[in-house]
């Protein structure tokens, strides 16, 4: 029986050097230096542009020994998109560099082009064989479940299959998840046993892909695998000891040897837990109790959502996804601004699971870069100002867009003309990429979670269930609207910060969710954006008529935003005016703090500031100093909008963005309330 070892080697564009130098230290490096040792083990490898691209300038010694190995006949390169996108989601234009990209690389390394390559979380759609075949690539290796799912049993997997879209083919092998659930989980003697299964099931080879990082990275796994149970070591001996009935071999000699099991046509499709992930949180949380009974009857073709979705489940994906896709259409031709729409593909941050980085400000915040630093690129040189309404998210809503060479504010019309939107180009930050509060089906788990301190390191990812710290359940408030700036909230005078806070209040108006029209009107060297909401106001049995305009002003060359508030209608009783904003800073530590006149504070600050006419908010990790200013004094309410997610390494509380929101008492018996708010961005200070 033939062995097709594939190990995927993956971090995210934007991920912190401390993380990829653990992931070399506990992981990529130790691997390779047990796999040395063995040389009668071949082995097919990926590792994406990004971490390459870094072992490349700060590890060579290590890219030596890939070399080394290479050379003696050891490894099979495996090639990919460059930046690890979802091809799916790409234009096909923008695929084909990727793959493009990516061959270069590894060529230029190891001398030879690539023929394979690894599909990034195993996303596949039907037209995928064309752009794969249009790039040069021979073959990918996808989940048994893609092949499960359309019919086929666990005894026709043993090989590779052809499939075609409009006449580019592409070979296809199955991946068993049967061995991905066992290596390195397993004992060698476990191992052993569903190796003979398979050999006695009639298999004529058996195939192996998976991530790299679980033979080490993964919680428990490092003492496991290398430190104490030498695993990986015990097994590439017994591959060797075994080689008479147990060959390894590469992709492309496999292929090479053997032919085609025959055609098939997949679905749209990925691995089973990224089926479950992208589902609505309360079915997914319903279909993860099915999936894992231990008596489901035809398991097969019980089947998850469709990775798409994500667009769906979290508009804030979304929205990069969205303007990734227009930016892309306006670089071409300028390869400057491609060079940063391609980094900003990297699929991490535009979904969230186990894995998935949606829920780290940081690796959003590394998309909001690379688009803005590719909008730079293509701007006028000379200072500007302009703005336009369309329906920029392809929601069937318009948003609204003004702008010039400092900004880039953008706004969402069917919700309460918020600005969810603020990109600041002299240090290529949107300081408005939040996050929303959010249930997910895995919350139901936190309070099992809280009570178990440790797992068992030999366990799969996907069964584990850690805290990392105690008394997470009381971080679990879930927001019902979309966390931005220029919130209109309209209060009655009994509100209080903490029910605000844990969204567990009625606001007796109907302005935060509901539409805004907009008028833009341009002239000199100046935007204004006029939004207007006709409104109403309930007390007790009455309602009253209530208006909000706001208009936002902008200017060429400014970094800023000058919004003018006025209030109107019929409202008989005092009520309160808060307009909320949410900045996304990267972290709350170190020298980052809000500033009012009465000092300085942390940027986790939880209550009511005593009334001040500004703030200050200063972030050096991200160069944006933030300052807004107060036509009259406010009070300012203000607390950190943070979120329980789930990891590989468990629970984790994550800090998204700052709420700060002014707070003025209203009454309209007098006539119309106006307030002037100015915002002011600059580099850091």
């Amino acid at each position: 029986m033939k062995l097709i070892m594939c190990i995927h080697n993956h971090q995210p564009v934007g991920n912190m050097d401390s993380i990829l130098e653990e992931a070399y230290t506990r992981s990529y490096m130790p691997f390779f230096n047990v796999l040395k040792d063995y040389p009668a083990v071949k082995l097919n490898v990926h590792f994406t542009g990004y971490l390459f691209g870094w072992l490349k300038e700060h590890k060579p010694d290590y890219i030596r020994l890939l070399k080394e190995l290479h050379d003696r006949g050891q490894l099979e390169i495996v090639s990919g998109g460059m930046y690890e996108p979802i091809l799916a989601l790409l234009p096909e234009d923008d695929a084909l560099m990727q793959i493009k990209l990516h061959r270069d690389m590894m060529e230029e390394t190891f001398g030879a082009r690539p023929k394979g390559m690894w599909l990034a979380e195993r996303v596949y759609e039907p037209h995928l064989p064309k752009i794969m075949a249009k790039a040069g690539i021979g073959y990918t290796i996808i989940d048994d479940n893609h092949f499960k799912s359309i019919g086929f049993k666990e005894d026709e997997l043993y090989g590779y299959f052809v499939s075609e879209f409009q006449g580019e083919k592409i070979f296809i092998f199955p991946g068993l998840e049967v061995l991905r659930y066992a290596i390195p989980f397993k004992s060698i003697e476990k191992v052993d046993e569903c190796f003979r299964d398979l050999k006695n099931a009639g298999a004529d080879v058996a195939i192996f892909g998976d991530d790299g990082e679980k033979f080490g990275l993964w919680p428990g796994t490092y003492d496991y695998v290398y430190d104490k149970e030498h695993w990986l070591e015990s097994f590439f001996r017994y591959l060797t000891e075994n080689a008479s009935w147990l060959e390894t071999v590469h992709f492309s000699g496999y292929i090479a040897a053997t032919p085609p099991q025959g055609r098939v046509y997949l679905a749209c499709q990925s691995y089973r837990e990224m089926e479950e992930w992208c589902l609505p949180p309360e079915r997914a949380s319903e279909y993860g109790k099915l999936l894992h009974e231990d008596n489901l009857p035809y398991r097969e073709f019980f089947k998850g959502g469709y990775y798409r979705h994500f667009l769906v489940k979290y508009s804030e994906s979304n929205d990069m996804h969205k303007r990734m896709m227009r930016v892309s259409k306006l670089a071409e031709g300028n390869p400057a601004a491609k060079e940063h729409v391609y980094m900003a593909q990297a699929n991490d941050s535009y979904w969230h699971g186990v894995f998935g980085g949606l829920y780290l400000p940081h690796l959003r915040g590394s998309v909001w870069r690379h688009l803005i630093e590719a909008q730079k690129a293509l701007d006028p040189k000379e200072p500007f100002a302009d703005g336009y309404i369309e329906d920029i998210n392809l929601d069937g809503h318009d948003e609204a867009v003004i702008r010039n060479n400092e900004i880039e504010a953008t706004f969402r019309l069917k919700e309460g003309g918020s600005l969810y939107g603020l990109d600041f180009k002299p240090s290529s930050v949107n300081i408005m990429a939040t996050l929303k509060r959010r249930y997910e089906g895995y919350h139901e788990k936190i309070k099992e979670a809280v009570a178990e301190s440790s797992a068992d390191g030999t366990k799969t990812i996907h069964d584990m269930v850690m805290a990392k710290e105690e008394g997470l359940e009381k971080y679990l408030h879930y927001d019902w609207y979309r966390r931005a700036s220029l919130v209109d909230h309209v209060l009655g005078t009994e509100a209080t910060l903490d029910a605000f806070y844990r969204c567990e209040y009625q606001e007796p108006t109907d302005f935060v969710r509901e539409p805004y029209r907009a008028e833009l009107a341009a002239k000199d060297g100046a935007v204004d954006l006029v939004l207007k909401r006709e409104g109403h106001f309930w007390q007790g049995g009455t309602v009253f008529p209530l208006e909000i305009e706001k208009k936002v002003g902008i200017v060429k060359g400014n970094a800023g935003l000058s919004v003018d508030y006025r209030l109107t209608g019929g409202v008989g009783v005092p009520f309160l005016i808060g307009v909320e904003f949410n900045f996304a800073f990267l972290g709350t530590g170190g020298d980052r703090y809000m500033e009012t006149e009465k000092g300085r504070r942390g940027l986790t600050e939880h209550g009511a500031l005593d009334a001040s006419s500004r703030v200050k908010f200063h972030d050096p990790y991200q160069d944006v100093d933030v300052f807004l200013e107060f036509s009259e004094p406010a009070e300012l309410w203000t607390f950190p909008v943070e979120v329980v997610s789930l990891s590989e390494n468990g629970f984790e509380r994550n800090y998204q963005s700052t709420m700060i929101m002014p707070v003025w008492q209203v009454n309209l018996s007098g006539g119309a309330r106006r307030i002037r708010i100015t915002l002011k961005l600059d580099k850091a200070r």
